[in-house]
């Protein structure tokens, strides 16, 4: 354990502090905050999208990230919540990436699931937008805007002038009547 990991006069140094030093240049501040938030970061990862090697992947992107940022930490505020936020960035990030690619893990794909073309991506996309078109405006926003964007309850209860459970409760309704939609249409296709 370095040294500055150890605690200083009886008590460990704060993660603000040793963000602020290592933003003054101080390494093994950060490589302290590192070994501090590194299972954090990665049981962050790991609980969202299941892969071990994109956790992976994630998390060292994110301490580079936070290397990168290091310059615009304010250390007035609490280190925690900017460092998830960080995080939450990188993986609504990663997420939208992985769509626009199309990117699906070897171990979820099935023997002959690859699409054909930009065609079956349209018509994925239109399926999309019908099953959307089934809400009101007020749940399609409340969904897009969790489950696409990464925004919290908390703040959509906010904007709606609603409370939280009333939004979570409005999500998940939506959530369920698109699943109840999708599935019959899936399958109608398995029987043809």
């Amino acid at each position: 354990m370095t040294q500055t990991a150890r605690r200083a006069n009886g008590r460990e140094i704060p993660d603000e502090s040793l963000m602020a030093r290592y933003a003054d240049g101080d390494v093994e501040a950060f490589n302290d905050l590192f070994h501090r938030y590194e299972p954090r970061a990665y049981g962050f990862f790991i609980r969202r999208t299941g892969s071990p090697e994109r956790s992976q992947d994630l998390y060292q992107e994110l301490f580079l990230r936070i290397h990168r940022a290091r310059d615009r930490y304010d250390p007035s505020r609490p280190f925690t919540p900017w460092f998830f936020q960080i995080a939450n960035r990188l993986l609504i990030d990663d997420c939208r990436r992985a769509f626009r690619n199309h990117e699906v893990p070897l171990e979820d794909r099935e023997p002959g699931s690859v699409r054909a073309g930009s065609e079956d991506v349209v018509a994925d996309r239109e399926q999309v937008v019908q099953l959307l078109d089934g809400l009101s405006p007020e749940e399609r926003y409340v969904v897009l805007s969790a489950k696409i964007e990464g925004i919290g309850y908390p703040e959509l209860a906010e904007h709606l002038g609603k409370s939280v459970d009333a939004v979570k409760k409005m999500a998940s309704r939506a959530i369920l009547r698109l699943r109840a939609t999708a599935i019959p249409e899936s399958a109608d296709l398995a029987a043809s």
